[in-house]
């Protein structure tokens, strides 16, 4: 059994939380959040860390002193904000134009709980555990950094929290944990569809762009309902077209630019592949050409079922059963760089409820948590990683 205060964790969590909310930045570049990170690992006398050094984030761990055995965990928490202006009253709000709006700072807050929690318990385990404060979620970029930085070596599983209000009729303080597919992979997809330039009362005299973007537009959703399964979930949104000077000029590009969503790997992949050939066929029999660009944010979040049950059996004995939100969430549409991390080793990524009654969803300039539970996700963690090293 585990020694700690779960009012002293709570109270401990809440004081970094704000701390962080009050200095948020972005991307890749993290120095002042990395610097009270650190602050922080330095009173934990039985926590090392290093830098990493592609960017701002950091790779802490423990070795437990029990000897028994030689497994590795990885606790992970990401710490990049999101470039929307704060439209808040609270009094540790953004102290610059970026804003925690996606409760990273709670999932860094969390992770330094759980370090505190096993700091103080280092002779109740055996192996190392690793805590992963990592930047550039939001872009993509961070948990590939973590894994170019050797974060997943010698790892055998790996889990995450993050928090927010993503079923509305999810209580405060409910963890969401559920095996399989729970966020979608994401993509952003660039088609640039090249013509020739000419005068618009001349149309026969150049190639029109956009007469091939519009044809390409309509041609790429029948491949959602005409050549994937039906079962398979699929979004293609294109959201954004540039082109053209003058209401009297054809010009010579058209640029699209959107977003792919699927539940499943092999069926994004596909979906990519026809996408590309068709695209280029339709450009090519209207005599002009295309280029398509993917820039991928996500794969599929896909929670392990072994790695799930014992996160899930491990918040009941803690907490309780009602800790653990006894109904189907329908997975997300949204993407998470977490996934990365699981498509190299076993883990599970776990939802909490934060809600407040205003039920402001995340990336929202009036985001807020309810801070009133935040000791949970750090007791879960910690508690999980001592009983998968012990087992």
């Amino acid at each position: 059994m585990l020694k700690y205060d779960s009012k002293e964790i709570l109270d401990y969590v809440i004081k970094c939380r704000r701390y962080l909310h009050s200095i948020p930045e972005l991307g890749s570049d993290l120095p002042k959040t990395q610097e009270f990170v650190i602050n922080e690992l330095n009173n934990f006398k039985n926590i090392k860390y290093t830098k990493n050094k592609k960017d701002s984030g950091i790779i802490a761990y423990i070795n437990g002193n029990k000897t028994n055995n030689s497994k590795t965990v990885a606790l992970r928490a990401d710490m990049d904000a999101l470039p929307i202006k704060e439209e808040t009253d609270f009094e540790y709000k953004s102290c610059n134009n970026n804003m925690h709006a996606c409760g990273h700072d709670a999932h860094a807050a969390i992770l330094l709980g759980a370090c505190k929690i096993l700091n103080d318990n280092i002779d109740e385990f055996s192996g190392t555990v690793k805590f992963l404060f990592q930047t550039g979620e939001e872009t993509g970029t961070g948990a590939k950094i973590m894994i170019e930085e050797n974060a997943l070596k010698d790892v055998d599983a790996i889990l995450g929290v993050h928090v927010g209000s993503f079923a509305l009729d999810t209580p405060n303080g409910f963890f969401i944990i559920q095996e399989g597919p729970i966020l979608a992979s994401t993509d952003k997809i660039i088609i640039r569809v090249k013509g020739k330039g000419t005068h618009g009362a001349y149309p026969h005299a150049g190639v029109d762009p956009i007469v091939m973007s519009a044809e390409i537009i309509n041609g790429l959703q029948s491949i959602i309902t005409r050549e994937i399964d039906p079962s398979e979930t699929v979004v293609l949104s294109l959201c954004k077209i540039s082109g053209g000077t003058a209401f009297n000029i054809i010009p010579d590009v058209i640029e699209i630019e959107g977003t792919i969503r699927a539940f499943s790997n092999e069926v994004r992949d596909f979906f990519i592949k026809r996408i590309k050939e068709k695209s280029k066929l339709i450009a090519e029999s209207l005599r002009g050409e295309c280029d398509i660009e993917i820039i991928e944010y996500a794969c599929v979040t896909n929670n392990d079922k072994d790695i799930t049950n014992t996160v899930k059996d491990t918040a009941q004995k803690i907490f309780s059963d009602d800790a653990v939100w006894n109904h189907y969430y329908k997975p997300s549409m949204g993407g998470e760089d977490f996934s990365y991390y699981l498509r190299e080793i076993k883990g599970c990524f776990v939802l909490f409820s934060t809600i407040t009654d205003k039920k402001i969803p995340n990336h929202n300039s009036k985001f807020e948590i309810n801070e009133s539970k935040l000791n949970m996700p750090s007791e879960l963690m910690a508690n999980w990683a001592i009983n998968f090293l012990n087992s």
